[in-house]
């Protein structure tokens, strides 16, 4: 019995981690279809959406800090 009570200490901890969301820059698909999306700290240099290939535009959404 007590390795369970070890896996439930443990499990405890994980749950009590804290999210840091922050204000971040992003390029997102400009199409209305498509939900691509990437951070400006890692874009491409031609600002193509990753998942169709059409232009994006930036704005600003609450993202866990990385």
């Amino acid at each position: 019995m007590e390795a369970s009570e070890v896996f439930y200490g443990k499990r405890k901890q994980e749950d009590e981690l804290e999210i840091i969301l922050v204000e971040t820059d992003v390029y997102s698909c400009s199409e209305g279809s498509c939900i691509g999306w990437m951070r400006k700290d890692f874009a491409t240099d031609d600002l193509l959406c990753p998942m169709c290939g059409h232009e994006t535009v930036m704005e600003t959404r609450e993202l866990p800090k990385i």
